[in-house]
């Protein structure tokens, strides 16, 4: 049975695949739920956050490495 947390952490993956994706390569990158926040992982580049951070920083940015750098 899915959490509500499983369903944000595809979320956030959707929307940032979604945004970047067609400039980016993003088959590296890899989105898990824990207890109440998503990590999100690509390489070396690590963030776990709540959801709401996660798709504000998507919002927010302009391209992928400015997503990376608001963590």
């Amino acid at each position: 049975m899915l959490r509500d947390i499983d369903y944000a952490a595809t979320a956030v993956k959707k929307a940032i695949v979604e945004k970047f994706g067609q400039q980016n390569p993003t088959a590296g990158l890899v989105v898990m739920a824990k207890e109440k926040t998503i990590a999100v992982q690509d390489g070396e580049r690590i963030a776990e956050e709540t959801r709401d951070n996660l798709l504000a920083a998507v919002r927010k940015a302009e391209s992928y490495e400015q997503f990376w750098q608001a963590f």
